[in-house]
């Protein structure tokens, strides 16, 4: 498991169920509940940038910089305004009827005109926009004559096809906010929001038209930065990493909490079947104590540290205890439980929460196991 919560290969969320009546007939379904060691089905995808360009702010909307190996963010020497859109094929790295439930935008920095780290905002794009031709002269921070099909400051395509407000049409509240130092990569979290937007192109993908990806444009400048694009030679050309679950599969996310017998951690047994009796395993948690399961409808990847080294990757306002469990001297427990049939494809979460009064559980006498997913066939 890498350290950013992404297994070493290929996963998936965002669950499609949210009700009240599903919650509470899920929880009447925690009648027989277990954990053990094993399946792990979850995938994760890179999936590459399908298209990018630069909107340069302009009043006669000529420029852009569609065949460029570069992107612009923030303010240029002019105190123009400069911001980037990327879009990436998510229907074609990632199967239909998958629950994604992380994602994560990684963009490299190879050119910056302050030293200071800048926040940038990711904002879903709202039309569909162009990837021309034109590779802007001279580094391409001022741009170059805008090609057809390029989007501009004024253009989605040009010379025709319009965005209804300059600058680009997209929605207002950020998807993304992440820190970019001057060089090097940024990424974002794996927060709902960038899920929910991964999630809704695989759905409609006829309405996939990607971010637009700008920084704080208050500011006088410059604080320009150029980034990779697809078409970039030399560093990071811009990614997104995906992690999904097919009905039937299961996976872990994230690292438990230290504990006395090492880190607390948590996984499955079984096929993800409705009508099936699985097994889910507490391990290395606190030594002759108890804990119990927690179930959510989904996942924040990005997780809420509770204390150092200790994550919580639930909603607590929303998970619902499943049932306690007593743990041996090496501070392992399991439960079985029999997978209702009356939800298939239900996307669904789980944490092990365990008592320990020592000097690991403080200040809360609590630790934290990993997080599980999984998708019921």
């Amino acid at each position: 498991m890498a350290a950013s919560g992404y297994p070493a290969a290929s996963n998936r969320h965002v669950s499609t169920v949210n009700s009240t009546t599903i919650r509470s007939r899920l929880v009447a379904s925690l009648s027989l509940f277990s954990l053990a060691a094993g399946l792990s089905a979850q995938t994760v995808v890179v999936v590459p940038s399908a298209a990018d360009n630069t909107l340069y702010e302009s009043a006669t909307g000529s420029l852009s910089n569609g065949g460029g190996q570069g992107m612009f963010v923030g303010i240029n020497g002019l105190g123009l305004k400069l911001r980037a859109v990327v879009r990436f094929d998510v229907a074609a790295w990632v199967p239909a009827g998958a629950s994604i439930y992380a994602a994560k935008l990684t963009i490299d920095s190879q050119q910056s005109n302050d030293f200071a780290t800048r926040t940038l905002t990711g904002h879903r794009i709202l039309q569909a926009w162009g990837e021309g031709t034109v590779v802007a002269p001279v580094g391409g921070g001022f741009g170059g004559t805008a090609a057809p099909g390029d989007a501009t400051w004024l253009h989605a395509m040009s010379p025709s096809a319009f965005w209804t407000t300059a600058g680009g049409d997209f929605v207002a509240t950020p998807t993304i906010v992440m820190p970019s130092a001057p060089l090097g990569l940024a990424s974002s979290d794996d927060g709902p929001e960038t899920v929910a937007d991964v999630q809704f192109w695989l759905d409609n993908p006829a309405q996939n038209f990607g971010w637009l990806i700008k920084s704080d444009e208050t500011l006088s400048g410059p604080t320009a930065r150029r980034f990779a694009t697809r078409e970039a030679s030399v560093g990071t050309k811009p990614q997104l990493t995906v992690a999904y679950l097919l009905p039937g599969e299961s996976g872990v996310w994230g690292t438990g909490c230290p504990t006395a017998n090492g880190t607390f951690g948590f996984n499955w047994t079984g096929a993800i079947v409705g009508g099936t009796t699985i097994q889910l395993n507490a391990t290395s948690g606190p030594p002759n104590s108890g804990g119990a399961f927690y179930f959510d409808l989904s996942l924040y990847a990005k997780g809420f540290g509770l204390q150092p080294g200790c994550t919580l990757y639930l909603d607590a306002g929303t998970a619902f205890q499943g049932f306690v469990f007593p743990t041996d001297a090496l501070g392992n427990g399991s439960v079985s439980w029999t997978l209702p049939t009356v939800f298939p494809n239900l996307f669904f979460a789980t944490q092990v929460v365990g008592y320990d009064p020592s000097p690991f559980g403080a200040p809360f006498n609590v630790v934290l196991s990993n997080a599980g997913v999984a998708k019921i066939l």
